[in-house]
């Protein structure tokens, strides 16, 4: 059985992975169409969200874990949804 390895990153590697942005960030998300919070029903056209982590990286774009604002829901965004 594969054990998980664990990696270490430098400053640079970092930023490189997260794309500019940090766990802890509270950022403006925006959806081109028209999409619902699952959790609550509010409209996510524009909403505030918090990043928890990175999920990883998807066509040269950044994954990551947020709690959206709304209500507390985990969920994972795309780079390009990010305001900014």
């Amino acid at each position: 059985m594969e054990e998980n390895k664990k990696f270490e990153l430098n400053d640079e590697e970092l930023e490189q992975v997260v794309g500019g942005y940090s766990i802890g960030d509270t950022v403006l998300c925006s959806h081109s169409d028209i999409v619902y919070c699952s959790n609550c029903g509010r409209l996510l056209k524009n909403y505030s969200a918090t990043i928890t982590g990175v999920r990883g990286v998807l066509n040269g774009h950044t994954l990551y874990w947020v709690t959206r604002n709304c209500c507390g829901h985990k969920s994972s965004i795309i780079d390009t949804e990010i305001l900014g």
